[in-house]
């Protein structure tokens, strides 16, 4: 009997979920002007695929196939100050913020999201559209001003060029 098992590695270091950076496009599809999204607590991107019957009676197995897919981003954000500023929040929020408050194509964005940890893997790296839904979280008067977000994917999230690539 041949063995046709795969010959098992040990894994390095670990990355850690801060790896991820956002960036909203604040210019327009031909003239991007990429803002980063700063003061990242969570980030949870996610793809779901929808999956149709392909059963059939002649061979009496069940089966099915993806048909579409769709994608989603949700996170949350400590709301802060600019270090520059103090009366200005962080832009990326802001621009953020005032699209979840649109409909249509007016509230309609392009985002990318990559990996960036320091001496890290940076290999995955997406861009797609989106709408926008934003919540204040609240809380009593001892909690920090957080916010959550959730990206709402409006089309394909195509993988791109990795943003750090020279």
């Amino acid at each position: 009997m041949v063995d046709t098992s795969v010959a098992r590695q040990q894994l390095g270091a670990t990355t850690l979920n801060r790896k991820w950076f956002l960036d909203v496009n604040t210019g327009t599809d031909a003239a991007p002007v990429w803002v980063g999204v700063f003061g990242m607590q969570e980030f949870k991107p996610n793809t779901t695929g929808t999956f149709e019957d392909t059963s059939d009676f002649a061979s009496g197995w069940k089966g099915s196939q993806k048909t579409a897919m769709e994608w989603s981003v949700e996170g949350k954000v400590k709301r802060a100050s600019t270090a520059a500023t103090a009366t200005t929040y962080d832009p990326g929020q802001e621009y953020l913020r005032t699209k979840s408050l649109l409909m249509g194509v007016a509230g309609r964005i392009s985002v990318r999201f990559y990996e960036m940890e320091p001496s890290g893997p940076r290999i995955q790296a997406y861009q797609g559209f989106c709408s926008v839904d934003w919540t204040e979280e609240g809380g009593d008067m001892s909690k920090l001003s957080v916010a959550s977000f959730k990206l709402s994917g409006d089309g394909q999230l195509a993988s791109i060029t990795h943003p750090a690539t020279p």
